[in-house]
């Protein structure tokens, strides 16, 4: 499983590096060198998923670990489903350092002794609908945060432009980031998506609360931070779409909005509550 990692940290490692160079220098090249790059370690990290999943018998995102592992494939794979349609390349000069980054971490954090607290065991050993739920409640959850990194990036390239042309001092950065427009529309589509993945993971969070204890809600610090989130983005896109919001005011929104989502993640972990787990 490390091994599969290890190769697609190496492909990460290329891609960051290619994405940089042709950034940097402002080059003509064909991007296909870094889809196949990025598809190759794609491919490996999600046969390291699949072999830690049977390795392991659970559904692997219940760890720090495994989180950041997973964290990693999700940026990846709503990535290509974005190049699909926007060929920016500041965007893959941005991302794929990230995606190197994280993958490094999730392969230098040691196995935990007890992967799994006695919470999750609980929930791995119930019924079929709760198993089920869990890991989609997980998943919905973290995919939700690969759109709003997405989200937060156009929101930065969209504010770098606006300096510049504001300034009128046209730099490298302004010849070779998107236009304004396209930074804007990056946002708002993955903001959008993000925000329906995000509703998607809370409720069906609170199913799997109510199935393994009856609670729908625990007042917990990450359900809070959850709810918090919710909101930000929810405002967002509410004003977007009744106020005609654009450009810089939901840019910066995006950034606040993430700030809340790396605190979710990250911060809650350390704060007493009922998730203890990723």
């Amino acid at each position: 499983m490390d091994l599969l990692l290890l190769v697609a940290l190496l492909c990460y490692l290329a891609s960051a590096f290619y994405a940089v160079v042709v950034f940097a220098t402002g080059s003509t090249a064909s991007d296909r060198y870094l889809v196949t790059i990025v598809g190759l370690g794609f491919l490996a990290h999600s046969a390291s998923f699949i072999a830690g999943w049977v390795q392991v018998g659970h559904f692997p995102i219940v760890n720090a670990k495994e989180v950041c592992s997973f964290v990693a494939w999700a940026i990846v794979g709503y990535y290509l489903l974005l190049r699909a349609r926007y060929n920016a390349r500041a965007l893959s000069m941005i991302v794929f350092p990230l995606i190197f980054l994280v993958t490094l971490v999730s392969l230098l954090l040691p196995q935990p002794e007890h992967p799994i607290s006695p919470l999750l065991a609980g929930a791995i050993d119930a019924s079929t609908m709760t198993r089920v739920i869990f890991p989609l409640h997980v998943s919905l959850l973290l995919f939700s945060y690969a759109a709003f990194l997405i989200t937060t990036i156009g929101g930065v390239m969209y504010l770098i432009q606006e300096r510049e042309l504001k300034a009128k001092s046209f730099g490298t950065a302004f010849y070779r980031l998107p236009a304004l427009n396209t930074c804007d529309d990056i946002g708002y589509r993955s903001v959008t998506i993000g925000f329906v993945l995000l509703t998607l993971g809370m409720v069906t969070g609170i199913i799997w609360n109510s199935q393994r204890d009856g609670k729908l809600w625990h007042n917990d610090p990450k359900e809070v931070l959850a709810l918090v989130t919710w909101c930000v983005y929810l405002f967002m896109i509410h004003y977007r779409v009744t106020a005609g919001w654009r450009g810089r005011r939901t840019a910066w929104l995006a950034i606040a909005g993430f700030v809340v989502v790396l605190f979710t993640w990250i911060g809650a972990r350390y704060l007493p509550g009922y998730h203890v787990f990723g």
